[in-house]
C-alpha cells in the first residue's frame, strides 16, 4: 500500500494539472504574467521588457523601469481574500472545497533540541515547495496589472517590474509617482507588504539627464540606480550588457580555478560533467538576449571558454582547441549564442511562444519569393540597443538558415541537425 504522503502528491498533481486546464481554457491570468506558466520562461519576460525599452531607445525616448521588492509574498497572501478571487474566477463545488480545506486549519509549529512548541494556526500565505501554492499565488496578484491605466508591467510569480515610456523626463516621473501611490493602496489593501526600502528604479536611454526630480512613494523617496539585476540578468541603463558579462566571467573565473584544482585527480569524462555543471549554466542562461553584445565584449568568455576545454582534456595551457572541441562534442561560445537564439527562432516559427513576445516579430510576405513563407522582416535599426538584440539578430540568423533545418519536425530535432552541421563545420576547420 502506498504510503498517505505519496497518494497526497498524486492527488496534488493531478488537481494541479486540471486547475492549469481550467486557467488556460479561459485565459484567466493576465498577458504580462510570465511566472509558474506553461511556454513561458524568465528569458520570455526580459525579452518583453528589454523589448519596450530598446524600442523607447530607438525613438530617442526615455524608459522609467521601477523594480517592485515585496517582502515575503509568499507568506502573507490573505486567505479570505485568496478564496474570494478563486470564486471570481469561477471555482466552484468540489474544487473550491479542496482548495479552501487545503489553505483552511493549517497549523505549525516549531521543533528544536527535541522540544516541541505549541500548535499555531496559519491564517495566511501558502505553503512553499507545494505544487498549488505558486499557481494560488499568481492568481492572487493577477488584478496588480488593472490597477494602473497608464504604468506597463512585468511579472515573474512575485518579481515585479513596472515602466512608462516618454519624450519629457519631469512629467515622465510626476505621473509615475502619482501611479506609484495607487499601486502601494492596491497592496496594503491586498495585504501584501511593498519594500519601500528595496524598491529601486532605472532611467534607460541615452539622452543627458540633469536636474532629475526624485520619484517617491508615499514621501520615501525610491533609490535611483545605473544597472540592477532582473530574473538573474544584470541591466543597464543603455542595455550594453557589460555588467552582466562582468558578471558571468567571475562566476566562470571561479568554476575555472576549481577545475584547475581538481584536474590531477580526475579523468577527461568527469571533467567534462563538472564542466558542463559548473559552467554552461552561466554560459547558456538567456545568452539569446545578452549574447548579441560585440565580441569586443563577449571575447573574453570565449578565451576562459577554451580554458577549461584544454583543463578537461589535460592539454597544456597554449595547445589549440580546434580538435578538443569536436573531440568532447563541446560548443564553442559563439555557436552556443546561435543555437540558443535558433531554439527560441524556431518557437516564434511555430508560434509557441506568448502572444505579446509573437507580436513583436512579422513574417516576411512576398509573392515572387517561395522561401517568404519561412523568413521573417527585417527592421531597420539605428541604436545599439535594438542592433543588438534578439529581435534583429535572431531575424537575421534565421533567415540564412537552410529550408533543411527550418522545416524540422521538432525543437529536439532542429537541435540534432544543427549541432550535427556544427560538429561537421568544426572537423573542416
Amino acid at each position: 500500500m502506498r504510503h498517505p504522503k505519496i497518494i497526497s502528491k498524486i492527488l496534488e498533481k493531478l488537481f494541479v494539472k486540471r486547475m492549469n486546464n481550467f486557467i488556460g481554457k479561459f485565459n484567466l491570468l493576465h498577458e504580462d504574467q510570465y511566472g509558474f506558466r506553461a511556454g513561458r520562461s524568465t528569458s520570455m519576460a526580459i525579452m518583453h521588457l528589454v523589448d519596450h525599452i530598446s524600442s523607447s531607445i530607438e525613438k530617442k525616448k526615455f524608459t522609467v523601469g521601477v523594480f517592485v521588492d515585496l517582502q515575503k509574498a509568499f507568506d502573507t497572501l490573505n486567505h479570505t481574500m485568496l478564496l474570494s478571487r478563486l470564486q471570481k474566477y469561477g471555482f466552484r463545488g468540489i474544487a473550491y472545497s479542496w482548495l479552501e480545506s487545503y489553505l483552511i486549519n493549517r497549523c505549525q509549529y516549531v521543533y528544536f533540541n527535541n522540544e516541541k512548541s505549541d500548535m499555531c494556526p496559519v491564517t495566511c500565505g501558502v505553503p512553499q515547495g507545494s505544487l498549488l501554492g505558486p499557481i494560488l499565488f499568481i492568481l492572487y496578484i493577477n488584478d496588480l496589472c488593472k490597477v494602473s491605466d497608464l504604468l506597463n508591467c512585468v511579472l515573474y510569480a512575485d518579481d515585479t517590474t513596472l515602466y512608462l515610456s516618454g519624450d519629457n523626463l519631469e512629467k515622465l516621473l510626476s505621473d509615475i509617482t502619482k501611479e506609484l501611490s495607487i499601486i502601494k493602496q492596491w497592496f496594503d489593501s491586498n495585504k501584501l507588504s511593498l519594500n519601500q526600502n528595496k524598491t529601486k528604479y532605472i532611467i534607460f536611454g541615452y539622452r543627458k539627464r540633469e536636474n532629475i526630480s526624485e520619484l517617491k512613494i508615499e514621501d520615501v523617496v525610491l533609490e535611483r540606480v545605473n544597472e540592477i539585476k532582473f530574473l538573474g540578468v544584470i541591466l543597464n541603463h543603455t542595455l550594453s550588457w557589460k555588467p552582466h558579462i562582468t558578471y558571468i566571467l567571475s562566476k566562470l573565473s571561479k568554476s575555472l580555478a576549481i577545475l584547475h584544482k581538481v584536474k590531477y585527480f580526475l579523468n577527461t569524462a568527469t571533467l567534462y560533467i563538472l564542466y558542463c555543471s559548473f559552467m554552461i549554466p552561466y554560459l547558456t542562461y538567456c545568452l539569446e538576449i545578452w549574447g548579441h553584445s560585440y565580441k569586443s565584449n563577449t571575447k573574453p568568455i570565449f578565451i576562459l571558454q577554451k580554458k577549461a576545454i584544454r583543463i578537461v582534456n589535460h592539454s597544456s595551457y597554449n595547445q589549440s582547441t580546434k580538435q578538443i572541441f569536436p573531440k568532447l562534442r563541446a560548443i564553442k561560445f559563439y555557436d552556443l549564442v546561435y543555437l540558443i537564439t535558433g531554439i527560441f527562432m524556431f518557437k516564434v516559427k511555430k508560434q509557441c511562444v506568448p502572444a505579446k513576445i509573437l507580436s513583436l516579430f512579422e513574417i516576411k510576405v512576398d509573392n515572387y519569393d517561395f522561401r517568404g513563407k519561412d523568413m521573417f522582416k527585417k527592421k531597420v535599426v539605428r541604436t545599439n540597443a535594438l542592433r543588438n538584440s534578439v529581435f534583429v539578430q535572431g531575424v537575421n540568423m534565421w533567415n540564412l538558415l537552410s529550408d533543411e533545418l527550418k522545416n524540422a519536425k521538432s525543437i529536439l530535432h532542429f537541435k540534432k541537425m544543427y549541432k550535427v552541421k556544427m560538429f561537421q563545420k568544426y572537423l573542416l576547420d
